[in-house]
């Protein structure tokens, strides 16, 4: 029996360390995350293509009927399926509970250890949001290139192919998505509105309204975007000073924050008698987890105050 619970726990690792270096490795080659990123908005497309034509059933890469995972999974760059995540996930749940279990041998006591499934979900959310907030830096230089190519002469369907191929991902990766399906026969409304659709920013409405009122109305489209472009690099640059000037408060709650934890170690391992009736009684288990509980409030208060929205 103990030979397979030891067997079970270095399955949990090894099945942990793979998914861990799978998510690494996705990031660190940006060919692969674009290739991966086609081929789920691909599958995900096909799921809503029954009722469409052919043409959108080619080049429909919307993300209606993805689930939030599947959705935030695409966001943050297409790492893994939603299927290796989930077991990732669970690995980590029950390999945490079983290896405190193994330590304590009571289930009440260990089921804290669960949370460790937790971690990928809030990799995966901070994987999303380094991913977002690069879409957003890049894009002022990808509405100058766009500028530029409209002034010498070329469709905006060929300016977007263009900032596909020279911009890395996110910024190639979806406007090159979006000069596919021009090209496959997409109205551009609606390729414009898939765009939105597969990237969570701010700025693509600004961009998608100046696009569509050109195409009705007329006007100077390259002028337009020249002038959208340097609105977003400014209101990026200000969005930076602000950050710069919030950064003591965002690392006052990170410090305040971690010292309950830090304590508590520390008194773990210097006194463990200390803490041993929290511990072993009920009522200081829960005496634990309103402090954590309280911790972790005020923690995220400070973030918000912080966080000044620009």
């Amino acid at each position: 029996m103990r030979f397979a619970l030891i067997a079970l726990y270095v399955l949990t690792g090894l099945l942990a360390l793979e998914g861990i270096s799978a998510m690494l490795r996705a990031r660190s080659d940006p060919a692969r995350t674009r290739k991966r990123l086609e081929g789920l908005a691909q599958r995900v497309a096909e799921a809503d293509a029954a009722g469409d034509s052919i043409l959108r059933e080619r080049a429909g890469l919307r993300l209606p009927n993805a689930s939030g995972l599947e959705r935030l999974l695409y966001r943050a760059g297409g790492p893994m399926t939603v299927g290796r995540f989930l077991i990732l996930s669970g690995v980590l749940a029950g390999g945490g509970f079983l290896g405190l279990f193994l330590l304590t041998e009571d289930a009440f006591r260990s089921f804290p250890a669960v949370l460790l499934g937790l971690l990928p979900w809030m990799a995966l959310r901070r994987s999303a949001a380094k991913r977002t907030l690069l879409f957003e830096e890049q894009l002022p230089e990808a509405l100058e290139l766009l500028t530029r190519c409209m002034r010498t002469g070329h469709a905006l369907g060929a300016g977007f192919q263009m900032v596909g191929e020279e911009f890395a991902d996110p910024v190639g990766t979806e406007f090159g998505m979006v000069a596919e399906e021009i090209r496959l026969g997409l109205e551009i409304r609606e390729a414009l509105e898939n765009l939105m659709d597969r990237v969570d920013n701010d700025d693509l409405p600004y961009f998608t309204t100046a696009v569509l009122i050109q195409r009705q109305t007329g006007g100077n489209l390259a002028e337009l975007l020249d002038k959208l472009g340097t609105l977003l690099r400014e209101r990026i640059q200000f969005h930076g000073r602000v950050r710069a000037l919030t950064a003591q408060g965002r690392g006052a709650a990170t410090f305040l924050a971690l010292w309950l934890p830090f304590i508590v170690v520390v008194v773990w391992l210097v006194a463990p008698d200390y803490l041993r009736p929290l511990i072993e009684n009920d009522w200081g288990n829960g005496v634990l987890a309103a402090a954590f509980g309280v911790d972790a409030l005020a923690y995220y208060m400070a973030l918000r105050i912080a966080d000044v929205q620009t």
